[in-house]
């Protein structure tokens, strides 16, 4: 059944980014105070925006992904991978699926992943639906359970269940069953950022303003116009000439332009805007080129991108997970489960070999323990299965050998 929503040829189904992500004039897209429409597209034409959406999906789908199980305490990895899990997609490559996953949240706050099986129910493939073609609806079955369901325009309002669609979701709202949109949670300031971008780029593009003019009584000529600018330029222009006394005709009068506060305050509205969509995706602002509120997330570099890895990625990571994990449960995989490497985001940095080399020298990791989480093979002959301790600890109360003596 789930063919028959991804069953268009390849060449009918490449939609132009509009045609994909284009809500219309619908309830979803509705206009902001400033007056202007906000949707997916016009969120997007914010730099700031754009950004933040590229930061947080380049960063998850160029992640490590593996599937793990338990055993004996602890983590195994599963052999051999489900082959949908190593090609996700026959027509893209697994990052760009992953991207596509990431992108859907934080546009639409769901995603919608169609798993297309083979006759026997193995999972072939896994596909990204437009979010705004899918609708999901809870229903109850006959035994009294709830379900939820999907039905999509695309596919003439057939029903798909959750075996043919796993959703993933954003922030979910109590007794809701769609995740909030971020940028229909944010219509009002992201609408006055697009009017801020309309009014400078009018502003300048009718040539703003200049500096000053110098007026003259009667009417010059064009020739007389262009003598006077030029004797103007010659005079003051640079800076050994910026402080020179100006002299004036009798009949001109010099008068100095300046935006008024109104039209300069754009300046600081369009600054805002970044911080702004900075908290709507917890990125820090140094990521999006603002250092200005950069301290609030640590106080060094370091901190901050080890926050941005913990507060920005873990929850969109679990999200996705969770989702590729339910995948391996319908097909019968039920002891695996689906795990990102956050950790490779801070290999090869000095604060990473500090906390190795702590670890080995308390006895908390082995050798091999710690080349395993790099991804390097243990050392021959069980050389780096030790774990080492410092020789002068002792538990509280034990006398020590000088004590004994």
């Amino acid at each position: 059944m789930i063919r028959r929503l991804l069953g268009a040829k390849p060449e009918e189904r490449k939609l132009s980014f509009s045609d994909i992500w284009q809500r219309g004039l619908d309830s979803s897209a509705q206009r902001s105070t400033a007056g202007e429409i906000v949707d997916y597209d016009s969120a997007l034409t914010l730099s700031a925006v754009f950004a933040a959406i590229r930061l947080l999906s380049d960063s998850v789908s160029t992640l490590d992904l593996d599937v793990l199980y338990r055993s004996n305490g602890s983590e195994q990895k599963f052999r051999p991978l489900p082959p949908w899990i190593r090609n996700m997609n026959p027509e893209l490559r697994n990052h760009e699926v992953l991207s596509q996953i990431i992108t859907s949240l934080c546009l639409d706050g769901n995603a919608y992943i169609a798993t297309l099986r083979s006759n026997n129910g193995d999972v072939i493939s896994l596909d990204v639906l437009d979010p705004t073609d899918i609708t999901p609806k809870l229903k109850v079955d006959d035994d009294g359970l709830q379900r939820i369901t999907f039905t999509s325009a695309k596919a003439s309002g057939e029903e798909f269940s959750s075996r043919d669609i796993t959703m993933v979701r954003g922030l979910l709202k109590a007794g809701q069953i769609e995740g909030v949109s971020p940028v229909t949670a944010a219509r009002e300031f992201l609408g006055l950022g697009i009017a801020v971008n309309k009014f400078g780029g009018a502003f300048f593009g009718n040539g703003a303003l200049p500096q000053a003019v110098v007026e003259v009584q009667g009417q010059l000529s064009p020739e007389g116009a262009q003598q006077l600018k030029t004797a103007w330029n010659d005079a003051h222009r640079g800076a050994a000439n910026g402080s020179k006394l100006a002299v004036l005709t009798e009949s001109a009068k010099f008068s100095k332009i300046s935006l008024s506060p109104e039209d300069s305050q754009f300046i600081a509205t369009k600054l805002a805007t970044v911080g702004d969509v900075a908290r709507l995706y917890g990125v820090p602002p140094h990521l999006l080129a603002d250092a200005s509120g950069s301290t609030s997330w640590g106080s060094g570099l370091h901190e901050q991108n080890v926050a941005f890895s913990q507060y920005s990625l873990r929850p969109l990571v679990t999200r996705v997970e969770a989702a590729l994990t339910s995948i391996m449960r319908s097909q019968g995989i039920a002891v695996a489960y689906a795990r990102f490497d956050l950790e490779s985001l801070s290999r090869g940095t000095n604060e990473r070999w500090d906390t190795y080399a702590k670890a080995i020298q308390t006895g908390v990791l082995s050798i091999d323990e710690v080349r395993a989480y790099e991804g390097l093979p243990a050392l021959p002959d069980g050389k780096g299965d030790t774990h080492y301790v410092p020789l002068n600890l002792a538990p509280v109360g034990m006398e020590t050998v000088e004590e004994v003596e």
